[in-house]
């Protein structure tokens, strides 16, 4: 009985563990996860390309699996709306003071496109990925917003 509780208290630090994330040592670590996550979208692993993401990310494993559920939901309506998907396009880095950096890639499809942007925070440890977020919205990658 001490055995299976141990096993079940070892289980949950290891979760609680995952759950705190990994870090990325730099900047440029935290493009190059953009650019993986990117070009698992631009080749239609939606799923792949966003799990990618979620060791650096600070969100709940349910809230991550609640946002993986409806960009399940959205993607057939991307295609259908957008055409096929024809790769993915750098945009830019921007730096805010030495802690903030928010990258702008776009994902590109025969008629449209979508907008992907990542937050990433430098914590004492290294960089995670704070937030993302994605949408449609062309003017938006102009500056003054169009």
């Amino acid at each position: 009985m001490l055995l299976r509780r141990l096993g079940c208290l070892t289980a949950f630090l290891v979760a609680l563990q995952a759950q705190a994330g990994e870090f990325l040592k730099s900047p440029v670590e935290a493009r190059q996860l953009s650019d993986r996550v990117m070009s698992k979208l631009a080749s239609g692993e939606l799923e792949q390309g966003l799990r990618l993401m979620q060791p650096y990310l600070i969100i709940p494993s349910a809230e991550f699996e609640a946002m993986l559920g409806q960009a399940k939901l959205q993607e057939p309506m991307l295609a259908q709306r957008f055409g096929n998907r024809q790769g993915f396009e750098f945009v830019r880095e921007e730096r805010v003071g030495e802690s903030l950096l928010r990258i702008t890639q776009i994902q590109k499809f025969e008629r449209h496109l979508t907008r992907w942007i990542f937050y990433f925070y430098r914590t004492n440890s290294g960089w995670v990925l704070n937030t993302f977020q994605f949408d449609d919205n062309i003017r938006a990658l102009f500056p003054g917003g169009g």
